[in-house]
This record gives structure tokens, sequence and C-alpha cells, in this order.
């Protein structure tokens, strides 16, 4: 089975939608039978990444989103007569071999106040008509699967749930407090935009009853347009007093980010709406306390102790005491409760077997 997985999006920083790509294809590369090619801009940088000799790489020579889809891919795909393609979201309206399209999520329809309107029509006309060529359809977790199927009117059997997966992370040596002068800490990891709701932590830490050594770490992308704008709306929510306090970081290695994980006196979650929602589950088997939001995808995520309401500020300002205060925390069981769900190695192989199957057919 030959494999073109498009991974332009690495190209752009590291996102819940890379971690998805890198987890999976870095299990699915030694499975029998399989040739995985990925397709980006910077080669190099997929490099880093996919390191096992078995990969191989394609340079896009276009960053422009229309012309890759509808000319550069389906020009790939007949010349190195790929038997799969992999995309994430939309696939190229041209046919050229079986399709495999993971919809992770249409958040855009199901909260559109988070999104503009040109965004809303493009993307719903492309994502309903890539559903359509599709061959075979993934999504990440069942609040998903039912928004996909009951929008675009596909039958809920012909979406597969393959979730994002973790794997326990090494040790890491860095000692971020010192690095970066920080003290006792709480922390977020998410790109800046509204539905992830980086204010909301922000009023929550300023307004609590925290004891005053604690400060607040911001970890995510400020890239597109939209991030730019609700981070410079971030900012200014920052008391003067206080902005020695909160700490916000962009571009971190792995290993820094497992140590701010290890690290961490607890990791809050407050996004208003996910699709999966990556960063808590990442810091659930890295042993660190976790305060999860619980809605949407987040329902899903039974395995923390505490979870709670973004909408509600004050439960969230209350639960960060209790989380703090909490001697007896779950470590171990949240830890192996979230490697039994999304063991990397069970979804890896259940994609294995749903394409294997296609291509038999």
């Amino acid at each position: 089975m030959n494999i073109l997985v498009d991974a332009h999006v690495f190209d752009n920083g590291l996102q819940g939608t890379t971690s998805y790509i890198k987890n999976l294809y870095n299990i699915i590369v030694d499975f029998p039978n399989i040739q995985i090619t990925l397709c980006a801009n910077d080669i190099n940088n997929l490099k880093n990444i996919f390191t096992n000799e078995k990969f191989k790489f394609i340079t896009l020579k276009t960053k422009s989103k229309i012309w890759r889809l509808f000319y550069e891919f389906p020009r790939i795909i007949k010349k190195e007569k790929f038997d799969f393609a992999h995309f994430q979201y939309i696939v190229p309206m041209k046919k050229e071999c079986i399709y495999i399209n993971t919809i992770h999520d249409i958040l855009f329809l199901d909260f559109p106040d988070y999104f503009n309107l040109f965004y809303r029509i493009t993307k719903r006309f492309l994502f309903k008509l890539s559903a359509k060529k599709s061959d075979i359809i993934f999504t990440v977790s069942q609040f998903s699967k039912n928004c996909i199927a009951e929008t675009f009117s596909i039958p809920k059997d012909k979406i597969h749930i393959l979730p994002n997966a973790v794997q326990v992370s090494k040790i890491s040596s860095i000692d971020v407090k010192e690095k970066y002068g920080i003290r006792n800490f709480i922390h977020y990891v998410a790109r800046f935009e509204p539905r992830k709701n980086q204010i909301g932590l922000l009023k929550a830490y300023l307004n609590s009853d925290l004891p005053n050594n604690y400060d607040l770490v911001f970890i995510g992308r400020k890239k597109d347009k939209i991030e730019k704008k609700y981070y410079e709306k971030f900012v200014r929510t920052i008391p003067s007093d206080k902005k020695k306090n909160i700490h916000i970081f962009e571009s971190l290695s792995d290993e820094e980010l497992i140590a701010f994980y290890k690290q961490s006196s607890c990791f809050v979650y407050p996004s208003f709406a996910e699709g999966f929602g990556i960063p808590p589950i990442e810091a659930g088997v890295n042993c660190c306390k976790v305060l999860c939001s619980n809605q949407t995808a987040m329902a899903d995520f039974d395995f923390f102790k505490y979870t709670f309401n973004p909408n509600n500020e004050n439960e969230l300002q209350q639960k960060i005491l209790e989380v703090l205060n909490d001697n007896e925390y779950p470590f171990e069981n949240t830890k192996n409760e979230i490697m039994k769900k999304y063991n990397l190695n069970d979804i890896a192989s259940y994609f294995y077997n749903i394409i294997a199957g296609k291509n038999d057919s």
C-alpha cells in the first residue's frame, strides 16, 4: 500500500493536526506492506520529525492552497501511482486514487460566533464536497462524528473514529522554572484564539484567592490573523502590576513542553469547544494535575477527577483551588486510563486495518 500524506501543515508550526499525523505515521511506517511518502514545502523540517529511514519525501512547489489541491497533488498522485492519499479536511477535486480524509471537527458550524462569515461559507462548501468525494472518512471523537454525519448527511457507519493518541514522554532534564525565571505555576497549552479562552483563565487567575507565589504560563501559537488579534486583546487584559507573573511562550522544543507538564502545579484547559483536545491528555500522561473543560468533545475525558464549565468563571476559580490543594490526586490511575483509551499502537492498528480492507476490496 503506497500512501501519500499531505503534510503541508508542518510548514506552519505545530498544532493538533500535526500531532495527529506525527504520532500516527511514525507508528504506521513500520507496519508490513506499506510505504509512506510525506509532502510539504519544507521537507528538511519533516525529516527532523519523521526520522525513520523508510519514509519518503516530496517537496511541494507551491504554497497556494488552491493550486496545491486542484493541480499539484493530483499530478503527484497520478505520476507516482499512489494507492491512497491522506488529507486533513479538504481533498483534491480531481480523483486519482483512494482518498482518506480526516475531518477533525466542524466547529465553525457548531460555534459560528468564533469564525467569520466568509470562512464559514467557504469551509462548509469545501468540507461537505470533500466528505462526499472521500473514500474513507476519519474523525477524532464521537462529538465530531455526530456533527459531521448530521450536517453533511453522511451515514454514521461511513465515519470511523480515529482519535488522537499519546505516548509516555521521556523524562526531561530541563528546569523550566530556573531557565525562564518562573515560580510555582499553572499553565495552558493552546494557540491563541477566542474559543480557546485564554482570557477566561487569565481572569480566573487574577480574581481567585490563589497564594501570591503562583505564576501563570501560556504556551501557544499566535501567527494567523485571528490568533494575533485575540493575542493583542489578551495582552491588553493583563494589569501592569501582574505582567511579571504572566509568562507567554510560542516556540518551545518537545523536551521543554514535557518539562512544563512535569513541573506544573496544575494544567488548566478552559476551551469552549474542541473536536478533540490533545494537551489535557498529554498533561495527564506526564503526571500533571489536570483541570479540564467538560464541553463538546472534552466530555469524553471522564478519567479526569476535575472538570468544569468554562462559561462559569466562579466554578473555574473554585476548581483551581481544589486541584492545587488536592494531596491525593490520582496521577497513576489517570495516566493508565488515558493510555488504555488513547493507546497509539491500538489506534494505528485500527487505521491500518481500515485502509487494508479498502485496498483488498
